[in-house]
């Protein structure tokens, strides 16, 4: 049922675009973009599923960059297939932990990956957001800095010696206690060992700092092969935001949610609304690109994982 209603959303999101825009238009805008720019942006948006395969790699150290991008690409897909980003997320680790034998540690350093990839992803936005100051109010600063904090202090929190001892104590014994004890376990030693690292969570910020400034840098050369002249902080600030809002499991894949939120957000600078569609529209192909790819992967070199 709950597939059901965000599919509805989607729809329901899909339809209002296709009544109070000219969706014909944003496609004629779409198909006159200059070839070198859209080569340019698909190179750049295909290196930033790399970038993240090998900062995914920093923490499975036991398999290769090429194994783990397939594994991303699988993951991808399934984000665009399933309600919300995350699920894509959910499916990777299980795909990766699968026959592994150490499930928890496996879940663990995806968790841990993910983690760095929304600071990451919070700091190109606070850098963006204090770029671009004059165009905004405190709010969005506040929140951001506020999302940093906790995040900061979640990590932290799992790390701490108490809280695995806590966890140890409660997750034992017979029954279903026990049989997640271990996995949790697992996990929280897991996660320890990651954070008591300080090169590795370096190492993997700046990988996920290069994700999102060659996420952003793509989408500004899509914007300026449409004729929108945005700076790239500004870019930086609505990559961010929209990241944000697709986490939230309301919409299958950000179906409808990603459309309306791009025309809503280029239009507070002046975008007009047929352009900033076609941004969206052009977004959107390339994801369906990538799901094509991924599933094509799942079905042929994935198969016996």
């Amino acid at each position: 049922m709950a597939y059901a209603v965000k599919l509805l959303i989607s729809g329901a999101l899909l339809a209002f675009l296709l009544h109070r825009f000219d969706v014909a238009d944003a496609a004629r805008q779409l198909a006159l973009v200059n070839p070198w720019h859209a080569l340019a942006a698909a190179t750049l948006y295909a290196s930033f599923h790399v970038v993240n395969a090998a900062k995914l790699q920093l923490v499975i150290p036991g398999r290769r960059v090429r194994s783990i991008l397939a594994f991303v690409l699988v993951a991808q897909a399934y984000s665009l297939l399933l309600p919300g980003q995350l699920a894509g997320e959910a499916v990777k680790a299980y795909r990766l932990a699968r026959g592994s034998g150490e499930g928890g540690r496996v879940v663990s350093s995806v968790a841990f990956d993910k983690m760095t990839s929304l600071v990451a992803l919070l700091l190109t936005t606070l850098g963006g957001l204090l770029v671009e100051a004059h165009r905004f109010g405190n709010t969005l600063f506040v929140a951001l800095v506020a999302g940093l904090v906790l995040i900061a202090f979640s990590s932290a929190l799992l790390a701490l010696t108490p809280v695995r001892r806590l966890t140890g104590s409660f997750l034992s014994g017979d029954g279903w206690r026990g049989r997640f004890g271990g996995p949790i376990n697992l996990f929280l030693d897991t996660w320890t060992r990651h954070v008591a690292r300080p090169q590795t969570m370096a190492l993997s910020l700046a990988y996920g700092l290069a994700a999102q400034l060659i996420q952003a840098l793509a989408t500004q050369i899509l914007g300026a092969g449409l004729g929108i002249e945005l700076s790239f902080a500004l870019w930086c600030v609505i990559i961010g935001a929209l990241t944000v809002l697709l986490l939230a499991p309301v919409t299958i894949g950000g179906l409808g949610l990603r459309e309306a939120s791009l025309v809503g957000m280029l239009g507070l600078f002046a975008v007009t609304s047929d352009r900033a569609l076609a941004v969206a529209l052009a977004i959107l192909a390339f994801q369906l690109l990538i799901t094509v790819v991924g599933l094509a992967v799942d079905l042929l070199v994935l198969r016996n994982h």
